[in-house]
This record gives C-alpha cells, structure tokens and sequence, in this order.
C-alpha cells in the first residue's frame, strides 16, 4: 500500500510540472493600474500595461517552479497558488479599459482564462483527493487550451500574455 501511495504521489509531482505550461496564462500582481478616468486606453498602453500585468505572473510562475513539490499535498498547494495568480491576473486584465476596437478581443480572451480556471479548480479538487486520473484529465483540458488562450492574447495585442514558459514574446512590434 506504501509503494502504490508513493507512485501516486510521484506521478501527482511531475504532472504538477506541467502545470506551469498548461496554466500558465500569465498574471498576478502588478503596481501597473488602469486608467482611472474612465477613458479608454490606447492600443499602446493596452499592450503595454497588459504586459506588464502578465509578465509580473510569468515571473511568479517562475517563483513557484524553483521548489517544485514532493508531495500530494504540496501539488495541490502549488495549484492553489497558480489559481490566485491567475485570478489576479483577470482581475488587473479586467480592470484595464481598452479602446472600443478590442474590447471584445480582450473579452475573449479573459473569458478564455476564467474557463482555464475552472480546469484548474477541477485539478486542484482531484489533487486534494490523490486522484491521478483526475488530476492528468484537468492538466491535459488546461494544455488543450493554452494554444487558443496564445491565439486570443495575441488578438489583443499581447505578447507576455499566455506564453508558454520559457518561450520568447513573439514579433518585436506592438
């Protein structure tokens, strides 16, 4: 029984690494704000502060990745976490007032983030439960959409948003 639960475990841990390429969306705290007086933004500052937003989670997400967990318990922990940073990330992103041209771009996307979400909350569940399968169905839903949560950032404008970890930003101009 000992060997099957550390199996278990292990196989939890090293899914929990691909965490980092399915979730992450970007995000998470950042000192940049939004327009507070309710005027749109350019397509610039947009881009710009959006970055900025998702970078901010990108370094995060790197944060997490330097102690990996070693037990169930520390997967479920470190999904928790990429959860808030994610949330966060909509939240600023949602903040953002964009110009009327890409309101429904950036719309979409963060709709895209808020269902990635409920994938990961579906993984954190099956984490918490030492359910493997459950956990490996909910990180291959998450990295199923990490290609249309790329294609929606870059719709906005975005470069940082949704970049595979350890991936370069795309183009060099805005």
């Amino acid at each position: 029984m000992l060997v099957g639960k550390r199996i278990t475990c292990a196989v939890l841990v090293v899914l929990a690494a691909g965490l980092f390429l399915a979730g992450c969306g970007g995000g998470g705290e950042s000192s940049t704000s939004a327009t507070t007086s309710g005027e749109p933004l350019s397509k610039q500052e947009l881009v710009a502060q959006g970055d900025a937003i998702c970078q901010n989670a990108t370094d995060q997400f790197a944060q997490l990745q330097q102690n990996p967990p070693t037990t169930a318990e520390g997967v479920a922990t470190l999904t928790q976490r990429v959860i808030e940073i994610t949330e966060t990330q909509v939240s600023q992103l949602r903040e953002l007032k964009p110009p009327a041209s890409l309101q429904s771009a950036l719309d979409d996307y963060l709709e895209a983030l808020e269902k990635n979400i409920a994938v990961l909350r579906q993984g954190l569940k099956a984490a918490e439960q030492n359910d493997v399968t459950g956990y490996q169905v909910a990180q291959a839903k998450s990295a199923q959409g990490q290609v249309q949560r790329l294609e929606l950032a870059r719709a906005v404008g975005f470069k940082e948003c949704s970049r595979p970890a350890g991936s370069a930003p795309s183009g060099t101009g805005g």
